[in-house]
Parts: structure tokens; sequence; C-alpha cells
């Protein structure tokens, strides 16, 4: 993480970056995230990538349940984040540093969550879950992002959250879907993207 220096402001990485660039970098990692993922189902699964899709549940209601799921998983997070002392530690997460200052706009938040949640979701839930399990993937996915810091209750408690947070689009892959798995967490980033962004103007 960049220290701050009060002789020279932080600059923001999401500074200068237009629509067309977001785009950009969102079909960019999500193509990374299809490539792992294909090429981990090619040597390590039995079946093929489209076998990943398969589920007992309609789309819509693999989509429904997504939606349900992710609506209260981002209001008990930010209620958390806001309202507890957590709020105190989350400057030391880059991710809500940057994420705070970014100025997007609907249609780049949408398709921000949209590519995360979709590529995210088949190489962790579709790819590697199959192989590890739920709960070493959810470590690798939330370590990968940086929330597990050990500096204090704060911190940890905070990264148990997104664990479990993790481990439960994990769960709703297992018992419901994948569409269902990427449906959730799309709709998790899209509120709190904006819930953040708009958090911070009003500080």
């Amino acid at each position: 993480m960049i220290e701050n220096n009060p002789e020279q402001p932080e600059e923001n990485i999401t500074s200068g970056l237009s629509s067309l660039k977001l785009l950009i970098l969102s079909l960019v990692s999500a193509n990374i995230y299809v490539f792992f993922s294909f090429l981990i189902i090619r040597y390590w699964h039995d079946g093929d990538v489209f076998d990943l899709f398969n589920s007992s549940f309609s789309v819509w209601m693999q989509l429904g349940i997504g939606v349900g799921v992710g609506i209260v998983l981002a209001v008990v997070v930010y209620v958390v984040i806001t309202y507890t002392p957590v709020s105190d530690i989350l400057s030391d997460f880059s991710v809500f540093n940057a994420l705070s200052e970014a100025e997007f706009s609907v249609l780049d938040n949408g398709q921000l969550s949209f590519f995360a949640g979709a590529g995210e979701e088949l190489l962790f839930r579709g790819a590697i879950q199959p192989l590890l399990g739920n709960t070493v993937t959810s470590i690798i996915f939330i370590s990968i992002h940086g929330y597990f810091k050990f500096r204090s209750p704060a911190h940890i408690f905070f990264g148990v959250m997104m664990f479990v947070l993790s481990f439960t689009l994990g769960v709703l892959f297992e018992e419901v879907g994948l569409i269902c798995a990427m449906a959730a967490h799309a709709i998790y980033d899209l509120i709190m993207l904006i819930a953040i962004q708009r958090k911070k103007k009003l500080l």
C-alpha cells in the first residue's frame, strides 16, 4: 500500500481513467480470468466449461436468488463499515481508498461489476473451487484482494467478514448454480461501488 505523504498528496489510481479505458481494463481482466479458467478446466477437470453452468434451477431463478443475496450481503457489509469500529480502519485497505475517490458513472460501475462478478466467479468458483473446496478457495480469494490484515481486532473482523462473504458465494455456486454466484457478486459490487463513492462525497 502506498504510504500517505503529508507534503505530497497520494495519487489515486482511478484518476484520469475514462469510461473507455475502464471498459478496456475490465475486458482485459475478464479475458485473463477466462483464460486461466479454461486452462484449469482443460487440464484438471473431467468436463468442459459448459458443465459448470449445469443447475437444477432455471437461469431466471438463479438470477433472482443471486440478486437477492447480493443485496443482503451489500447491506450487511455497508452497515458494518459505516457504523462499527471497522469504519476507522478502512483507509488501511488500498481498494477502499481508490474507490472512495473514484468518480465513475452509473455505466462505469455497472460494467465493472458485471465483468468482475462474471470473471472472478468463473475462475474461483467454477474452476478452482471444485478442486480445492470452498474454504481454501475463499481464503485465496480474500488474500488476493488484500483483505486479510492482523493489525487490530477491527482488521481481523473485517477479514473474517469478507471471508464469510466469499464463502457464501461458494455456497451459492454449489447449491444453486454458477450464474447465481455471478449475479450475487455483480450486484454486491455494484451496490458497494455506488455506496462508497456517494459516502465519500457526503463527508
